[in-house]
């Protein structure tokens, strides 16, 4: 018997599951655009005009010679404000008139000022903060108003002058 009992096969453990085929890799999703910087994108062709009476008006004028002004912004004596004029239209009567500088963004409410050429026109004091950023930004400033193309203007000094004349 004992010898039978040898005889016997071993008990076999069951064999291991088969492990799970890995997930197939993600489609690959077509590549983002590269995002430009805003301190990259091209100027907006064009040069700054300044002119005024001392004590009196002072307006910096931006566009191509010969053409109608893209962008303009003038000191109104009677109330130290600067007033900010773009070419179009407002698509809603509170249209932001938003500014990107080298210190960051901000907006004025805007609206359509009228006048031929049709121009959106926004406000501020001419002691607000944002006056310096504009100003003093690093070589370029942008406006941007929903439904009209970007303005990116080089900050050269005519548009300092305007400001400091109404702070004056």
């Amino acid at each position: 018997m004992v010898a039978l009992a040898s005889c016997v096969a071993p008990e076999q453990k069951p064999a291991p599951a088969p492990r799970p085929a890995p997930p197939p890799p993600p489609a690959a999703l077509p590549a983002a655009p590269p995002q430009q910087d805003w301190r990259d994108v091209p100027v907006t062709p064009g040069d700054w005009s300044w002119r005024g009476t001392a004590g009196q008006s002072s307006i910096a004028q931006y566009g191509t010679p010969g053409q109608t002004a893209v962008f303009a912004l003038r000191c109104d004596l009677s109330t130290r404000n600067i007033v900010f004029s773009r070419g179009g239209l407002a698509p809603t009567p509170n249209a932001a008139m938003s500014f990107t500088t080298s210190y960051g963004s901000f907006a004025y409410t805007g609206a359509n000022g009228g006048g031929q050429p049709p121009a959106i026109v926004a406000q501020a004091s001419a002691r607000d903060p944002h006056m310096d950023q504009i100003a003093f930004s690093r070589g370029r400033f942008l406006v941007d108003v929903a439904g009209q193309p970007r303005l990116v203007l080089p900050a050269w000094p005519e548009v300092a002058r305007v400001i400091q004349d109404c702070r004056s």
